[in-house]
């Protein structure tokens, strides 16, 4: 199971807003062990009282299930395409998201899509983060676009209290060191996902895994999920077995992305990870057309916010992670050289299987 960590004493220090009392300097330590231990354990940790308000995240998550109860029409009128790499898409597939030791690799012809739709939003600031200005669907809810836009700002916000205690974990000189120099600043690409995991009805046997969303790692810094259910799975490397990955209520879910794993020379880890389906048919029995048992799995949501750096920010392996007997595994790297290599990677794959 992964580490469940309570980071109010962190929230605090950075003059944020938690349910507990002001930390003591034990506590904090405690805090970003926790932190250390998990990212380099798992390259996961739940966090627990992060500050974040409930009606925020209530709001949030009412706006995304509001828009993918729409009709097609409504939801693609602001569509992902190569030019725009936000809006609405349904049913991609993210099996080039292989490790950063894979990058590299193909998609194998036999990959199906995920059994899922989107929709993305990016950086308020276009003209500092360079890239485009945001859009909303056409004919939307009134409250989609404030409600998304508020849960963007809290996202942006934890990110930053986070990014301290990343900072902390690797014992860098100062806490703000990922928040200087133009690596992360109002110019940042961050990204916010919604996603929606239909009801599914399928069939299968004891040895199938129903995926509804493929394997991989995630691009940027970290991941701050918000899941609606169980479902998500890691695969730690050792074993390459795949781990539950528990639902708990009031709490974000992050996982280390491939950015971090090159600043700190694969001591800490990205994370292989995925979504299957879960077997919701308590006692009762579907029997599909063929006589056949079929399986059912109920709607899943999540909200992702993938936090991406400046665009020109340099990546390279932190001095606190090389030495004589590990020394640099990776050349530096503008971040959004990084993230325009792996999109037009995810890309192409979408487009080798329209094919």
């Amino acid at each position: 199971m992964i580490p469940v960590i309570d980071i109010a004493p962190l929230v605090n220090l950075c003059g944020g807003d938690s349910n507990s009392s002001k930390a003591t300097s034990a506590e904090l330590e405690n805090v970003i062990k926790s932190i250390a231990d998990a990212c380099q354990k798992f390259g996961f940790f739940a966090t627990i009282n992060h500050g974040v308000d409930a009606a925020t995240i209530k709001d949030a998550w009412t706006a995304s299930t509001q828009f993918f109860d729409m009709k097609s029409s409504i939801k693609q009128s602001v569509s992902m395409t190569d030019e725009y790499p936000y809006g609405y898409e349904n049913c991609e597939s993210l099996g080039v998201e292989r490790s950063t030791s894979d990058a590299n690799n193909t998609t194998p012809d036999t990959l199906s899509p995920d059994s899922k739709e989107t929709f993305s939003l990016g950086p308020l600031n276009s003209e500092l983060s360079n890239m485009p200005p945001r859009k909303f669907p056409l004919n939307a809810s009134s409250n989609f676009a404030p409600a998304t836009e508020r849960y963007y700002s809290a996202m942006e916000h934890l990110a930053k209290i986070l990014f301290k205690g990343l900072a902390m974990a690797q014992k860098l000189d100062d806490a703000s060191w990922f928040l200087q120099k133009g690596r992360f600043d109002d110019g940042h690409q961050c990204a916010l996902r919604m996603l929606n995991y239909p009801e599914l009805q399928y069939q299968t046997d004891a040895s199938t895994v129903q995926i509804r969303a493929g394997e991989h790692t995630d691009y940027g810094a970290f991941t701050i999920l918000k899941s609606g259910g169980p479902g998500l799975q890691l695969q730690l490397s050792k074993d390459k077995e795949w781990i539950d990955v528990p639902h708990l209520e009031d709490s974000f879910i992050i996982n280390l992305g491939d950015l971090m794993q090159r600043w700190t020379n694969d001591k800490w880890t990205s994370t292989l990870h995925r979504v299957v389906a879960t077997d919701n048919n308590a006692d009762d029995d579907i029997i599909g057309d063929g006589g056949q048992k079929l399986f059912k799995s109920a709607r899943r949501q999540s909200i992702a916010f993938f936090v991406n750096m400046n665009g020109n920010a340099i990546v390279m392996p932190l001095e606190t992670c090389v030495d004589e007997t590990h020394p640099s595994k990776y050349i530096p790297i503008k971040a959004s050289e990084h993230l325009i290599q792996r999109h037009n990677q995810s890309m192409m794959a979408k487009h080798k299987k329209k094919e």
